[in-house]
């Protein structure tokens, strides 16, 4: 055998042991984040079918992240640190890391789930049932908007995004690198307010609707009594909330799709940023 294929030989089972490790890690992140990504970590999608993306994602994740990740593991078992600790922490710092990063897409998809349930209940739609991408039952506008989300992320190429996005993300949270508690439960907070705030937001036109209605039912319950308004206010209702849904879809989901671009491009926004300075008085 030749001495340069010798040393490279040498070389790579050197840092074979860490290349190992790293790749585990990457691998460990990428699931966790799967287990709560859009469309490709529903339950809808075979096991299987998951599994290869995950494995996809990590192939290609870890030669962008090998250079900064192999050395500092390999000069760590060099040292002769415990590898069954070690292991320990990666997995559980790395699954941590995941699942947030992962929340930050999921985020986007429940403000659509919450903007259906509104909906629902002020039009009276909120007894139909039926959702079979997700295991528990909300309503069908829940159903219809999150859906249509889903597949405009996949349109506007979560998937690729998914992998940029992991890479840059090491610098935030680095491997094996808990999340900072702190900035992790502060920026929780603010993000799921921000998701209930815009959910609430794009049901307002059936908020209204559904405000009117009672209104108008009140005034004329009052002026006939002997009226079964029901009967006659019910479908009105259906048929108003029905017509204003056919309206305000597109205007839905124009302002949603604003907030998936910036989850996109900065999907932990605000983590890890230096606090703002303090204005001395």
């Amino acid at each position: 055998m030749p001495e340069e294929a010798v040393r490279v030989l040498a070389a790579w089972l050197a840092v074979a042991p860490a290349l190992v490790i790293a790749a585990a890690g990457v691998f460990i992140r990428v699931g966790a984040m799967m287990a709560l990504l859009p469309g490709l970590g529903e339950t809808a999608v075979p096991m299987r079918v998951r599994l290869g993306l995950t494995v996809a994602i990590t192939a290609l994740t870890l030669p962008a992240v090998a250079p900064a990740v192999v050395p500092p593991l390999t000069a760590a078992l060099d040292r002769g640190e415990h590898l069954a600790l070690t292991m320990a922490g990666l997995v559980t710092a790395e699954a941590a890391a995941g699942l947030l990063i992962g929340l930050a897409f999921r985020m986007t998809i429940f403000a659509l789930q919450i903007a259906g349930t509104v909906a629902s209940q002020n039009i009276s739609l909120s007894h139909l049932f039926g959702n079979p991408a997700t295991p528990e039952p909300e309503p069908s506008m829940a159903s219809l908007l999150a859906l249509g989300g889903t597949a405009i992320a996949l349109i506007a190429g979560l998937h690729i995004e998914v992998v940029a996005a992991i890479v840059r993300l090491y610098g935030i949270l680095p491997f094996a690198g808990w999340p900072p508690p702190g900035e992790a439960a502060a920026w929780t907070t603010a993000r799921v307010g921000e998701t209930f705030a815009l959910g609430v937001g794009l049901a307002m036109p059936f908020v209204i609707v559904g405000f009117a209605y009672n209104v108008v039912l009140g005034a004329l319950s009052r002026a006939m009594p002997q009226l079964l308004l029901t009967l006659v206010g019910v479908p009105l209702l259906v048929g108003l909330g029905l017509g204003t849904l056919w309206f305000s879809i597109p205007e839905i989901y124009a302002r949603w799709g604003e907030a998936l671009v910036r989850v996109l491009v900065d999907p932990l926004g605000g983590l890890g940023d230096p606090p703002p300075p303090v204005a001395l008085p």
